[in-house]
């Protein structure tokens, strides 16, 4: 990606408030994103089986249900059209055992959603960059 460029985010989350301060967070942090999202497991299986463009990133709730992350790692990374899709684990869990088990099943990151408001927008700040100008991501699909 090139600096004027704009990442295309894929979040899902349940809880309103939580899309809703992880979206302004990235706004704070001065990150040019492009916002689709979707608030159920079945809302984000249907979005990613559509026959659409996929996102650059999904930013995906550990406890999105009903299932929940392990089982939508596993659809992903089993399926050809999205397993390259980079996943990005969020969770306010900071149980080994969860973030091991984000890895095992295919997350590429895993990030504790942080307490306090600034140090939200500090980590986004820090994904963006990272996902946004440092990594190479896969071409369009």
């Amino acid at each position: 990606m090139t600096a004027n460029s704009i990442l295309h985010i894929l979040l899902a989350d349940d809880d309103a408030d939580d899309r809703f301060l992880v979206q302004e967070a990235f706004d704070e942090a001065g990150a040019k994103v492009q916002w689709e999202s979707v608030s159920t497991e079945p809302e984000l299986l249907h979005r990613l089986d559509a026959k659409q463009k996929l996102p650059d990133l999904l930013l995906l709730d550990w406890n999105l249900r009903p299932g929940g992350g392990p089982e939508l790692l596993q659809f992903i990374r089993k399926h050809a059209h999205v397993c390259f899709l980079p996943v990005i684990v969020m969770s306010t869990s900071s149980v080994p055992e969860d973030i091991k088990n984000a890895y095992r099943f295919g997350a590429n990151s895993y990030i504790i959603k942080p307490s306090s408001y600034n140090d939200l927008v500090n980590t986004f700040k820090s994904l963006y960059e990272f996902w946004g100008h440092i990594v190479r991501l896969p071409p369009e699909h």
